[in-house]
Formats: C-alpha cells, sequence, structure tokens
C-alpha cells in the first residue's frame, strides 16, 4: 500500500514537470563572481529533486554503516541467547537421565551467555556432585553466588543439599547456621536445620530451633511435641554419658510435666538415680508411671533397685505380672527381687519361666547367682554362667 502510494505521488510529480514544460518551462539564473547558469526550471526542479535524494541515501548508508556494529553485536547475543536456552534445557533432561558428564558439558557452554546463569550453575553443580567432584560443584555454586543478585538463600541450601549427600555434615551445618543467620525465619533451613541436628545428636539445637518450627508452623503439632521430648531427653541421656549429675538434675527441673511422665524421659531419669545409688527415689517414679502405662524398660529397672519395702516391692511386681503374664523382662525382675528376698527356689524357678520366653545373657547370670545359693549345684552354676557368657557375646548388652 505504502508502495503504491509513492508510486502514485511520483506519477502526479512527473505529469507535473511535463505540463509545467508544454506550458511553460520558465528559466532559472544562478550568479556568483561572475559566473552564471541559466536552465529551465523543470530541469532545475528535477536536478533538485535527484540532488535530495542522493543526499538522503548517501545520509542513509553512513548512518547505516555506523550501526553495523551494533546490530552485528546484538544478533550475536541473540543467537548465544537462544542457544543458551537450548543447551540449558538438554542440559536438564540429560541430568535427569542420569548422564552426570554430559549434563555437565552442555550447562556450562553457554552458561556466561545466559539470561539465567544461576539455573546453568546450580545444575552443573549437582552434575559436578554425582561425579565425586567436590572441587568443581564448589567452584560453580560460588559463580552461582557471585552472577546472581539476591541468590544467596537459593545457592545456599543448595550447596547445604549437596553436602550432606556427600556426608559431609559439619560443613552442612555451618552452611545452614549461615543461612539461619540471613534468614532467621525461612521454613526450609529451619526443617534442614532440626534433622541434621538431629542426625549429630546435637539436641540442644533441636531445642534451640523448636520455638520456630512450631510459630511457623513447618511441622505438626504433634511432630514438634515428639521432637521436643527427643530433644530433652537427647539432652539428658548426654549428661549421663558425661556424668553431669548437676545437668542431669537441672534438665529433669526444667522439663515441663508432660515430658517428665514420658516414658522415655522417666527412663533416661531413672537411670541416672540408678547409676548414683539413688534408686530409691527412682523406684516411686517407676511405680506411679506404672499404675496407668506398661513399659518394659521400666519393668526391667524396677529389678535393679531394693526399696525399703522389700515385700511389698515384690507384691507390686506379682501384680504386674498378673497383667502381663509371660513378659521376660518382668520376669527377670521378679526373679531379681525373690533373689534379694533370699526366696532362691521361687527366684530359680521365675528366672527359667523368663528363659522360656526370651534366651538373654542376663537373665542366665542372675540364675547362676541364685544357684550359687543352692549348696551342691556348682555344674548347674558353671552351665549358667557359660550359656550367659556365650550369650552376651553374641547378643552384646542384654538391657533395653
Amino acid at each position: 500500500m505504502k508502495l503504491l502510494i509513492i508510486i502514485a505521488i511520483a506519477l502526479l510529480f512527473g505529469g507535473g514537470l511535463i505540463w509545467m514544460a508544454n506550458y511553460d518551462s520558465g528559466f532559472v539564473l544562478f550568479q556568483y563572481d561572475g559566473w552564471s547558469v541559466e536552465t529551465s526550471l523543470v530541469a532545475f526542479l528535477v536536478a533538485f529533486v535527484v540532488l535530495v535524494l542522493v543526499a538522503y541515501w548517501a545520509l542513509k548508508s553512513v548512518v547505516l554503516i555506523k550501526q553495523t556494529p551494533g546490530k552485528l553485536s546484538r544478533w550475536q547475543s541473540a543467537k548465544r541467547l537462544t542457544r543458551a536456552n537450548k543447551t540449558l534445557t538438554r542440559g536438564l533432561i540429560t541430568l535427569e537421565e542420569g548422564r552426570w558428564s554430559e549434563a555437565e558439558r552442555l550447562l556450562m557452554r553457554y552458561a556466561g551467555h545466559s539470561e539465567t546463569p544461576l539455573l546453568h550453575y546450580l545444575a552443573a553443580a549437582r552434575a559436578a556432585q554425582k561425579q565425586d567432584a567436590a572441587e568443581r560443584r564448589d567452584n560453580y555454586l560460588r559463580l552461582a553466588h557471585e552472577t546472581t543478585d539476591g541468590a544467596d538463600i537459593a545457592v545456599g541450601v543448595v550447596q547445604a543439599e549437596l553436602q550432606l549427600e556427600s556426608d559431609q555434615k559439619e560443613q552442612a551445618l555451618a552452611t545452614l547456621q549461615h543461612l539461619r543467620e540471613m534468614s532467621p525465619k525461612h521454613p526450609y533451613v529451619l526443617q534442614q536445620l532440626q534433622k541434621l541436628y538431629s542426625e549429630m545428636n546435637e539436641w540442644q539445637g533441636v531445642h534451640d530451633v523448636l520455638p520456630d518450627l512450631k510459630k511457623r508452623h513447618v511441622l505438626p503439632s504433634s511432630d514438634v511435641k515428639s521432637l521436643s521430648t527427643d530433644a530433652t531427653v537427647g539432652q539428658l541421656e548426654s549428661a549421663i554419658a558425661r556424668r553431669d549429675w548437676n545437668r542431669v538434675g537441672e534438665l529433669w527441673q526444667e522439663a515441663p510435666t508432660k515430658i517428665r511422665h514420658s516414658e522415655a524421659m522417666l527412663h533416661a531419669y531413672t537411670s541416672a538415680l540408678i547409676q548414683q545409688d539413688r534408686g530409691k527415689e527412682a523406684g516411686p517414679l517407676i511405680e506411679a508411671y506404672m499404675n496407668n502405662e506398661w513399659s518394659d524398660r521400666l519393668a526391667y529397672q524396677y529389678g535393679l533397685i531394693k526399696l525399703d519395702n522389700l515385700k511389698g516391692q515384690i507384691e507390686r511386681a506379682e501384680r504386674w505380672e498378673k497383667k502381663h503374664p509371660n513378659n521376660p523382662w518382668l520376669l527377670l525382675t521378679l526373679g531379681r527381687l525373690m533373689k534379694a528376698n533370699n526366696q532362691a527356689e521361687k527366684a530359680e524357678s521365675i528366672l527359667r519361666e523368663s528363659l522360656a520366653h526370651g534366651e538373654r545373657g542376663e537373665t542366665y547370670q542372675a540364675l547362676a547367682e541364685v544357684l550359687e545359693m543352692t549348696l551342691g549345684n556348682e555344674a548347674g552354676v558353671v552351665e549358667a554362667y557359660q550359656k550367659g557368657l556365650a550369650l552376651m557375646l553374641s547378643q552384646g548388652d542384654a538391657s533395653i
């Protein structure tokens, strides 16, 4: 349409010139310093138009020549960008297919020309990780951090994940702690920290992140409660391992009532009391729990203590045995209590019944001690000790 308009204007202009030439050609005179040029008006107009067109095209050519390098550069950049996008897609597909080396090569080919170099470097880091190339992995993560502003959390999260995949727990912990300093409320960082603290038995760390996990609704309320118990019990067991009895007492007093009444917490604390020869304090705690709940571990511990009212202790264990017959741990406890009360025959009978429901080295040892109370049964004592020792060596610690 535009071309037709131009042709129409040109025809009208040409027709006008022809009409003017036939009607009255006129003249144009130019004089300068003794020189003069005379021509017809039509010839002047034609020459003027041609001169204007030549000047226009010359100016346009100069502008085009000057713009050519920039246009060429933009064309090359666009071409590289297109290639970068294509290789990113191919690289990600290859990565998912498990061809790590090829994926790394594709992802890095045009990473420097991509609009999203972060994606190239993070994916390349994963590919290097699969090839156990930790140095290249860390280099790609560094490039991802340097080339993209505002991606510190994303890069850090990927770094922590890859470090955990390589079993670099200390490095991953340092990374996650740094991320928490940068973004204290980040849900995923909090969750990963909690998991790593739990795996490393860093129970104080778990305890520290629990309030934020609960506040941000990162975990269900039931999981938070379970973790709170695990963290408190873990700290208590750590203090017991160090034989830091003052800290044990502090943790017991600081623990919420619900946690103190849990089987795990009660087992750990009563174990600490027994190790301190404070079994008389552990007895009532065990009895109060067992009045409403059952625990094999607490039933076992009840046989490791001797209360002032040994007869009442035996009667309580016998009542438990009626509700939980054939329980090997309770039978072991009852046998030990009978032995402590010098009832050797009953103790022997009960311990043999316990062995019938589950042989354990510790039970054979208790049986041997009971048989030593009976004169003339040296062969039985030796046999019980031998069987107990063999089971202990094969089963390890028989306690629960």
